[in-house]
């Protein structure tokens, strides 16, 4: 997979530029106080967890983690810039930047969505993607160096979210580190839990995309991950407590509480 690439008027080949790319944009949103910046902080921090994994001999091959994180980012600058434009964004990030954009939805509910949509509906066609552009689809052993590597990520990731949780309370929400102490482990546990269950997917829908033999049945593949993402999308906004609930995410937003 070529590197470097555009993305968003930037030419991005390392972490490094990665994550300027994200700090810039990060700073628009927080200047606009648009609440799309939750997701984006959350994402920033897990990316440069991953980028020092990197350097650890945490990864059989740190450069093809970093070709996909590149790679993976393209899509979710796509994403913005095609739901600026109003150029139909795939459905489930069209449902996390509308919801953020209402602003009445919880913190949480914005950064589970913009995961959701990045996870679910976008790391599939970039694992698909960058496996075929590399030949690595078809051996056996170099499938599964790639699948270790996936899974590695798994790791950074439950590592991380102690990290994630003190940057997103200290900008905003006072409540969430209260919740994190009085829960201990188990928002981690959860998380982990999650987040591995849907990366499991990833990895379950990149094969369908492998395995399609001509250009229709890859739309029916992709049809079926957007569905599946915006299912999730879904639930996310209107699960039960959080819906009855959401006339007071506004303020709590406002007062930063969480």
């Amino acid at each position: 997979m070529e590197t470097p690439i555009q993305i968003a008027g930037a030419r991005i080949g390392t972490f490094d530029d990665l994550l300027a790319l994200m700090r810039t944009q990060l700073a628009q949103f927080d200047a606009a106080r648009d609440n799309r910046a939750a997701f984006l902080r959350v994402y920033a921090t897990m990316t440069a967890s991953v980028r020092n994994h990197t350097a650890e001999g945490f990864f059989i091959d740190p450069a093809w983690i970093e070709r996909v994180a590149i790679r993976f980012a393209w899509w979710y600058f796509d994403a913005l810039d095609r739901f600026e434009r109003d150029a139909s964004p795939p459905p489930a990030w069209a449902y996390a930047h509308l919801t953020a954009r209402r602003k009445n939805a919880f913190l949480l509910q914005d950064i589970l969505l913009g995961m959701n949509a990045h996870i679910n509906n976008d790391l599939p066609l970039v694992v698909a993607d960058i496996l075929r552009a590399e030949g690595d689809e078809h051996p056996l052993e170099q499938a599964t160096r790639r699948r270790f590597d996936h899974d590695q990520i798994n790791r950074v990731l439950h590592l991380v979210i102690p990290a994630v949780e003190e940057e997103t309370a200290r900008h905003y929400g006072r409540l969430i580190r209260t919740l994190g102490r009085l829960t201990g482990t188990l928002d981690q546990s959860l998380s982990t839990f999650g987040l591995k269950t849907w990366r499991d997917n990833v990895w379950r829908n990149a094969t369908f995309l492998l395995a399609a033999q001509t250009e229709a049945e890859r739309q029916t593949v992709i049809r079926f991950i957007q569905e599946d993402a915006l299912h999730v999308a879904r639930t996310i906004h209107d699960f039960p407590l959080l819906r009855w609930c959401r006339p007071l995410a506004p303020v709590m937003r406002r007062w930063h509480l969480c």
